[in-house]
């Protein structure tokens, strides 16, 4: 076993036992109908299913419904509060894919922000302290141009990429540095970056390279590099409008071995930049960080691979491969001519390098119906037959491509015909039969197409999933129409938190439901405040088990219910987001219903209380590991009692924790008595009240829990120098 492998599985198994798993989170912003983002996190899954760590998906889904808020980067910045310990140990970032909607110093201030929790990146950004896993766009270029010249002996090149994208830019230089390295002169005009990514755009600089070269018998052009597939698709489809062949005319090659690769007109020879592989190696390197948090890790390059496909005028290498017949045995006729047994030791032989994941049993029972059909000849094949249960027990071990089936007919029909090459009846009857068995794969494999289809559309179950939960008005039958669906959505249990009331913010929330339900000792707690979404109680979550669990928010328009984990099973993210837009539309329909749709009375942004009050980061593992309390919980828990006198009390019971220790550690932390801080937040709340310029005295005093109108302006007063009146005064100013 690798050392890194056996130092990692030691480290992680301690933990384990000692009731410590470590757990796992993802964040980034992804199309996830797009393989790149199933592909990165299926990487990261795997990896922690092998390394036995607990996975939470904090990933946010690109809006896939047209009915979905336009502020979605709004919303999906608000998991960053669970992002921390002691709910995760780590983090894999995907950092680059939130550049598009934030301004990149935006995007590394929020990570950076993280610290000191251990983040390992899968993108492009460079993070201050965070190493990552990435493509080397030098190597890629260069394994590619080593085709292209030595294989093909193209010399004129051209390069379409984009100006925006960071990585197009990397490619572009490395582009550069090929043609120097062959001594091949960048033709005039022969570099084009589109503004942008979208088609428009990609378009019109497609259309000023075909007016300043002539495309056809490779005469101004050979070959055109670009830095994504998507470009090299859309450069297919319009040279095609245009009556330009690719690879005829022109060769084209593409990068990121994208879906756009294989659906254009022409096939596209790609850069398969080892997403999974990349994801998986992002824990092991995530793992080590955990292990070691001082040690400073070197970020790690993935070596990409090639995949020819025929843009590049090549065809795939297992369409060539089906052309290649069995070596020709020289003492065939010997063995023919000899003793049965000499012939199945031959068959048998020939057969397990064909098929070399089938079992003895299959092996034999496949020689038996060869030597059967051979000599018996009757109507129905026991080939056939025995094919049929080889694919059905393929199936089982894993999915097998109708590539591999129809050239296992290939070889299996190049090693029977030559045992019965004398006889023309024999061989009219075994090339009937290799016939069937062609038409049986195909049919086989229609099938299995069909089936990935309707598993594709398990949205088709969801419009009547929707029509149950637009029936729901009470939270409980919302819960009864969760009990009933989430098998049917390939989702084995959820646990849902939520907020007594609309928030402005995701603060504190009550866990309320968990299914399937947990023993009665669990059961018995809910509900459940929790004050701090990153101090989220582990009992809550599986604990005699590994689990992998999706995050979601619930929102609806810029007010908060509160969040869901669901069980990841079916690995198509868009369901559990749709999940999540089901829900979001129930609930705002039964806190209306139930008058909780007023806004909490908190209109305090809680993270500039904790800059105004000079307050220290609750992610402090010294706080957490000394104390069990961070700042954020007495934030939250007194933000969420505005209205209520100071009771020390029931604060503590709702904390979990002894009324002395909470107010010693709230003064150790704060330098506030609890009091203090609550006086002080009031005080705030009372500002913004007074600022909005709606509400009186007397209505602002009762809302913030004060006895009467005059002890509420008096403590005003106190903390500011001003009356209420004076204040709101001198604010309109």
């Amino acid at each position: 076993m690798d050392q890194g492998i056996a130092h990692r599985r030691n480290f992680l198994s301690a933990k384990k036992n000692a009731g410590q798993r470590i757990t796992i989170a993802f964040a980034g912003i992804a199309d996830f109908r797009s393989f790149i983002g199933q592909e990165y996190l299926a990487g990261i899954m795997k990896a922690c299913s092998d390394y036995d760590v607990n996975f939470i998906n904090m990933g946010g889904a690109i809006k896939y419904s047209t009915f979905d808020d336009l502020d979605f980067i709004h919303h999906y910045t608000k998991n960053f509060k669970f992002m921390k310990q002691p709910l995760i140990n780590g983090l894999v970032s995907w950092a680059s894919t939130l550049c598009e909607y934030m301004e990149p110093e935006s995007v590394t201030n929020l990570f950076t922000s993280l610290a000191p929790l251990p983040i390992v990146d899968i993108g492009y950004m460079d993070i201050p302290g965070v190493p990552s896993v990435r493509i080397d766009n030098t190597y890629s270029m260069s394994y590619l141009f080593k085709h292209l010249i030595k294989v093909h002996k193209y010399r004129k090149f051209a390069f379409v990429g984009s100006e925006i994208s960071l990585p197009h830019q990397r490619r572009l230089t490395a582009y550069r540095a090929e043609l120097a390295k062959y001594n091949i002169p960048e033709l005039p005009n022969s570099v084009y970056m589109a503004k942008s990514m979208e088609p428009v755009d990609i378009t019109y600089v497609i259309r000023k390279l075909v007016t300043s070269f002539k495309l056809h018998n490779h005469e101004g052009l050979d070959v055109i590099v670009t830095s994504s597939d998507i470009i090299a698709a859309e450069l297919i489809n319009e040279f095609d409008k245009l009556g330009i062949a690719v690879p005829k005319d022109v060769a084209i090659t593409g990068f990121n071995n994208q879906y756009s690769g294989i659906s254009a007109f022409t096939p596209i020879t790609t850069i398969n930049l080892e997403y999974f592989k990349r994801g998986y190696t992002a824990v092991e390197l995530l793992i080590d960080k955990i292990i070691e948090p001082e040690k400073i890790l070197e970020s790690k390059f993935i070596k990409t691979s090639l995949v020819v496909r025929q843009s590049c005028g090549c065809f795939e290498q297992s369409i060539l491969d089906a052309g290649k017949a069995i070596p020709i045995v020289k003492n065939l006729s010997e063995i023919i001519s000899g003793s049965g047994k000499d012939l199945r030791n031959y068959l048998t032989y020939q057969i397990r390098n064909l098929l070399p994941q089938s079992t003895s049993s299959e092996q034999g029972d496949l020689i038996d119906s060869i030597f059967f059909d051979i000599y018996e000849q009757e109507k129905d094949s026991h080939l056939l037959k025995s094919f049929q249960r080889i694919l059905q027990n393929a199936d089982k071990r894993g999915k097998v491509s109708s590539t591999t089936y129809q050239q296992f007919i290939t070889d299996l029909r190049a090693l029977i015909i030559p045992l019965v090459k004398d006889d023309p009846e024999q061989i009219l009857h075994m090339e009937a039969i290799f016939h069937q068995l062609r038409v049986f794969a195909s049919v086989h494999l229609s099938y299995d197409t069909l089936s990935n289809q309707e598993n594709a559309y398990t949205f088709s179950n969801l419009s009547k999933i929707a029509i149950n939960f637009a029936s729901a008005t009470t939270e409980k039958q919302i819960y009864e129409v969760l009990r009933r669906q989430l098998g049917e959505l390939e989702i084995s249990g959820i646990i849902l938190a939520l907020s007594d009331t609309l928030t402005h913010d995701l603060m504190s929330a009550s866990v309320k439901l968990i299914l399937p339900e947990p023993q009665p000792f669990i059961q018995e707690k809910l509900p459940h405040k929790v004050y701090d979404p990153s101090c989220f109680p582990k009992m809550f979550l599986p604990q005699e088990r590994r689990y992998s669990l999706m995050l979601e928010t619930l929102y609806h328009d810029d007010l908060y219910f509160g969040y869901m984990l669901l069980e990841i099973g079916n690995q198509n993210i868009s369901l559990y987001d749709t999940v999540r837009l089901l829900m979001s539309n129930a609930l705002y329909t039964t806190y209306l219903k139930a008058s909780k749709a007023k806004a909490n009375s908190s209109l305090l942004n809680n993270d500039q209380i904790f800059k105004d009050f000079n307050l220290p980061d609750e992610d402090e593992s010294v706080i957490k590991i000394q104390s069990g309390l961070t700042v954020r919980q007495i934030m939250n828990y007194l933000l969420e009692h505005l209205d209520e006198m100071t009771n020390l009390n029931k604060m503590a019971d709702e904390l979990l924790v002894s009324k002395s220790h909470l107010v010693r550690k709230t003064k150790e932390m704060t330098g506030f008595t609890v009091q203090e801080l609550h006086e002080k937040l009031k005080i705030e709340q009372a500002k913004k009240l007074l600022s909005m310029g709606n509400a009186k005295l007397s209505e602002i005093a009762s809302r913030l829990g004060f006895q009467n109108q005059n002890y509420f302006s008096s403590v005003f007063k106190k903390n500011t120098g001003f009356s209420p009146r004076k204040w709101a005064g001198n604010t309109k100013k």
